[in-house]
């Protein structure tokens, strides 16, 4: 066994038996040596009569809860060991129940040794009370707060033990990367609750110990204790401590869970994407700080979802997550995909004739339809050159069918060109002619540039090769050219309505290329 698995064997021991069951033996041991200070001569005789009794009944109601709750507790520990100790041999249903109790484990243990001691004690007053019928009512009643007194006190004990114990050496090993909201959220003690049963132990219980010592040495009777209280100044001091005790502890509670909770409402917004969320700590100390923290944190957040919204304008949104998940260094990898790149006929005399503003206003509702064509299909506009588009499908998100995406991509765009020059008609605008070519191939898709100030784009042979099929159009009278490459990648019922336009010299290659016409309609 490794020393890691060695340590998490015992802190597994010692959070599901050892701490537990010494909580509940020294607790014991304690109450019992403690017995003689605190309560009646009365009863003390009687509680030495029990001791020294042969009575199994009595000995089996004692003890018996102990046993039973540390089998309980075997079988309630058994996905844990299984989880830590065989973790290959675990599903996912075992390894959330494991990690569910993991979370859980100090409030259950706890809770466990509480009702454990508690029946022990309920049970074994009333075996005594069945043994010693003649036993005062008040000797009765005194050993049944005072022990039931202890049992809280082994509470606290056992809590703050196995939860210190499960913090520092089992919940690291299991949740890492933290991750405990989901398992542990409304099902643990509110700051406020274990307030109050720390106050219950610390404070309340050791008082109440001393006011039986107090009843005890000055011969004073239980039953007469509010008498006590209203006419002995000492208890109503000890009253009067007691009850602003615990109001400080319960105020001080509040002070930090009320502003505790406004930040876990603050953060659950966040969340949601609700950055314009804030919250407000009237508070000096560390929750002040905490609260400006989350201000800060939720006007970073939506600073950066500005930048993020404004990048996906400029870039492709799926480009722009791309990037954003990946390292920012130049380079990049060598991609089939497939090239469509489309340029608008005779525009530069459109333009002479109009306003700087007329032909944006123009380029831009063409440039709205054709990138809806695009993004339709998946594919994404690497950039606008002037009035043209250069769009790639395959990368940067793959896909096997890129050819016919880009293929069905082009008649989309002459369909929403053709809807285009409608509404251009009737607004007394001069209708658009578009030529496009496609382009399959290898190509190198990656950041281009310096250290400092770099692009994401595709570049190689078949980009130039698309460019230029295209440039193709015009002579041709044709609205979409393709190359062979890309042609024997198309569906059948496609490939047979293809026309041969034979072969052309594209600049700057010294290979001719065969090149295909689809049968589209003139824009």
């Amino acid at each position: 066994m490794v020393p890691k698995q060695r340590l998490q064997f015992l802190a597994f021991l010692l959070i599901y038996f050892i701490v537990p069951f010494s909580a509940c033996f020294f607790t014991l041991i304690f109450a019992n040596y403690t017995s003689t200070a605190f309560l009646p001569e009365k009863f003390l005789i009687l509680f030495e009569a029990t001791r020294v009794t042969q009575d199994f009944t009595l000995f089996a109601l004692t003890w018996a809860p102990f046993p039973i709750i540390t089998f309980i507790l075997f079988f309630y520990s058994l996905p844990v060991a299984n989880y830590l100790f065989k973790k290959d041999k675990c599903n996912y249903l075992s390894e959330e129940k494991a990690r569910h109790r993991i979370v859980h484990s100090p409030i259950i243990i706890s809770l466990f040794g509480f009702f454990g001691w508690e029946l022990s004690t309920i049970l074994s007053v009333l075996r005594i009370d069945t043994l010693y019928p003649e036993a005062p009512p008040q000797s009765i009643l005194t050993v049944t707060i005072l022990f039931a007194f202890w049992g809280l006190f082994l509470f606290a004990f056992s809590y703050s033990a196995t939860n210190f114990l499960n913090k520092k050496l089992i919940i690291p090993c299991v949740f890492p990367d933290g991750g405990l909201g989901k398992y542990a959220k409304g099902k643990q003690f509110s700051i406020v609750t274990k307030q109050i049963i720390f106050w219950t132990a610390s404070t309340l219980f050791p008082i109440v110990l001393l006011i039986f010592g107090l009843l005890l040495r000055t011969n004073q009777n239980l039953f007469d204790l509010h008498q006590l209280v209203h006419n002995d100044v000492l208890f109503e001091v000890i009253a009067i401590m007691l009850f602003f005790s615990f109001i400080f502890s319960v105020t001080f509670a509040i002070s930090l869970q009320h502003p505790l909770n406004k930040i876990e409402e603050a953060t659950e917004l966040i969340k949601e994407q609700k950055f314009d969320t804030r919250v407000t700590i009237f508070s000096s100390d560390e929750l002040g700080l905490l609260g400006d923290a989350v201000n800060e944190m939720a006007e970073g957040l939506a600073e950066r979802e500005r930048i993020k919204d404004t990048f996906g304008r400029i870039v492709d949104p799926r480009v722009r997550d791309y990037l954003l998940s990946n390292e920012h260094s130049l380079g990049g990898k060598v991609v089939d995909a497939t090239i469509l790149f489309s340029d608008l006929r005779d525009f530069t005399k459109l333009s002479e004739k109009r306003t700087p503003e007329e032909v944006l206003y123009i380029l831009n509702r063409y440039f709205q339809e054709m990138s809806n064509a695009i993004e339709i299909h998946g594919g994404f506009i690497n950039k606008f050159i002037g009035d043209a588009i250069l769009a790639v499908f395959g990368t940067p998100m793959p896909m096997t069918d890129h050819v016919d995406r880009a293929f069905q991509t082009a008649l989309q765009m002459q369909k929403n060109l053709d809807l285009l020059n409608k509404q251009f008609l009737g607004e007394g605008l001069t209708e658009l002619k578009m030529g496009i070519g496609i382009h399959t191939g290898s190509l190198l898709v990656g950041n281009i540039g310096s250290a400092n100030r770099m692009e994401f784009t595709v570049i190689g042979d078949t980009v130039n090769t698309a460019s230029r099929v295209e440039g193709l159009c015009k002579g041709l009278q044709k609205n979409l050219l393709i190359t062979e490459n890309t042609a024997n990648l198309l569906p059948d019922v496609i490939r047979s309505r293809l026309q041969s336009e034979g072969e052309f010299e594209l600049k700057g290659r010294e290979s001719k290329e065969k090149i295909y016409s689809y049968p589209v309609a003139l824009g």
